[in-house]
């Protein structure tokens, strides 16, 4: 997939998931209107497909009701997320568009794992070795923005 099909990708299923978490949608027909309004088109095949790859569900409402949530696993990857780096990430360094974490050995690829599954906008992807992993982000800006996200996720929550 080319970079710019991925980035379109990966901005219309942020959108979806914002609308789904910020809306009662029930039908795909209901969801294509709201990424319409977004300017975003989308065939109904396309939809399908974000639905299954984002861990979309239908949940009862009520009697006969249904709505669009986002699966408790996805959510877990964000708790997983902020996990790994609050356990594992040592260092974060970012020079241009590039980011560079630090973990033990033998912990950068499944701290990779949980940023790519996290869906982050503008990450582009990421590359693994033993303890250093590097995060190639669309642009300078938001390597910075993205930076100070992940020095966030290193904050422990205060009790």
């Amino acid at each position: 997939m080319s970079q710019s099909k991925y980035k379109i990708k990966k901005v219309r299923q942020q959108k979806i998931r914002q609308l789904i978490e910020t809306k009662e949608i029930s039908t795909h027909e209901q969801l294509v209107d709201e990424l319409q309004k977004c300017n975003i088109s989308v065939t109904q095949a396309t939809l399908s497909r974000d639905l299954r790859e984002i861990g979309v569900i239908k949940v009862t409402k009520g009697l006969g009701d249904y709505v669009y949530k986002i699966s408790d696993e996805t959510a877990s990857s964000e708790r997983e997320l902020k996990n790994k780096f609050l356990n594992f990430v040592r260092e974060i360094k970012e020079t241009g568009n590039l980011i560079l974490i630090k973990t033990p050995p033998g912990e950068a690829q499944a701290v990779a794992r949980v940023i790519d599954l996290a869906e982050i906008e503008h990450i582009l992807g990421t590359v693994a070795g033993d303890d250093t992993i590097l995060v190639v982000v669309d642009n300078i800006e938001d390597a910075k923005k993205i930076k100070k996200k992940f020095q966030d996720l290193c904050i422990k929550p205060k009790t």
